[in-house]
């Protein structure tokens, strides 16, 4: 991936990348991406995460683009490419869960729309270690100054514990509180879980105790991310997706919230209030310095009550964008994502940012 590290994205190695672009289990007869070539080698790419979903009791395949790059002899083929994408014969929609600022003008540009509106901005965090990540929000405004970032940039700031968050799990909660994807007990009841969500929503994505196996797998992060449950009897009521990740040199690692779903019919308070005490004992046991929610405008506040003390905050630029094959359609208009759907399992920061040597 000569192309990633001229461009300046996060590093990863042979096997990250063999893992992102080809062993998704959603991935079906869908590219993984498309590329440019000039004498031989890859100027430019856009790449495709396929993601199964439920659209009124139908499968239907959708896309997460991501990697849509181009090194300087690249320049003029990432629309290109990125059209190609879009107008894949087959998919649903093609999207964007996590884009910055930059990509959000691309993206309206190309098309895309971001369907979700201001709901989509805004997020929540629960502090976890407040003077760390007091310090985090310093470092970043001071690396507003060029100067300022490649000097908080030289060194990785604040120690990342690397003990797998499965571990954790098993010595700070209770059995039923978090989830083996390699358990077949645990496996069946994802399934059912599953069941219940796409028999009483019209647009939902497909859960299963394979995918959740695949993306808590990552090679360059071994054990960073956990899947927390709640449990009625043997029945999951409510399921959550946690990835360990640090945002860059200067910030301190958090854990991110990339899937927050409660079963049709479970108490959303109690159950929500629930799954956020485990996310905390987690977080403190592996040293980071706050939790986050994305999509937190989904929930009432009635529903976050007995979560703990929470900030809200809000992006400034529209993070999720999207092309439907039916912009009017029911998918367009009833799919609400979790985050489980992007590609944040391997677009999230590892910690430490820095290639063996």
């Amino acid at each position: 991936m000569e192309l990633v590290e001229k461009v300046d994205f996060p590093w990863r190695s042979q096997a990250g990348w063999h893992w992102a672009l080809f062993e998704n289990p959603q991935q079906g007869d869908i590219p993984a991406g498309f590329v440019a070539e000039r004498d031989g080698r890859v100027v430019a790419m856009v790449g495709l995460q396929a993601r199964d979903f439920i659209l009124d009791g139908t499968p239907v395949k959708a896309a997460t683009g991501h990697t849509f790059i181009a090194g300087q002899e690249g320049r003029g083929s990432g629309p290109r490419l990125a059209r190609r994408a879009l107008t894949y014969p087959g998919l649903a929609a093609v999207y964007s869960l996590n884009n910055n600022a930059s990509s959000a003008g691309l993206y309206k540009k190309l098309g895309m729309k971001a369907w979700r509106g201001e709901t989509a901005r805004s997020r929540l965090e629960w502090p976890v270690r407040p003077l760390s990540m007091g310090v985090g929000v310093a470092f970043s405004r001071l690396a507003r100054s060029d100067r300022m970032y490649d000097a908080l940039s030289a060194r990785e700031w604040f120690k990342v514990r690397h003990t797998p968050l499965a571990d954790h799990a098993r010595q700070n909660l209770q059995g039923g509180d978090w989830l083996d994807p390699a358990n077949p007990d645990h496996a069946h009841a994802v399934a059912d879980f599953d069941f219940e969500l796409r028999s009483t929503r019209q647009a939902v994505p497909v859960r299963s105790a394979l995918f959740y196996a695949y993306q808590l797998s990552d090679p360059d992060a071994p054990g960073r991310s956990v899947v927390l449950t709640t449990r009625n009897g043997s029945k999951i009521s409510g399921l959550m997706l946690a990835i360990l990740s640090k945002p860059n040199a200067y910030e301190p690692a958090g854990l991110d919230i990339v899937d927050l779903e409660v079963a049709p019919g479970a108490p959303r308070a109690a159950t929500i209030g629930r799954l956020m005490r485990s996310a905390r004992k987690i977080a403190r046991a592996s040293g980071v310095a706050r939790l986050r929610l994305i999509f937190s405008d989904r929930f009432a506040t009635a529903e976050l009550k007995g979560s703990g003390l929470r900030l809200h905050r809000r992006f400034s630029y529209d993070p999720a964008h999207a092309l439907f094959a039916d912009e009017n359609g029911k998918l367009a208009e009833s799919w609400i994502p979790t985050g489980y759907e992007g590609d944040f399992h391997f677009a999230l920061r590892v910690a430490p940012q820095r290639a063996p040597r």
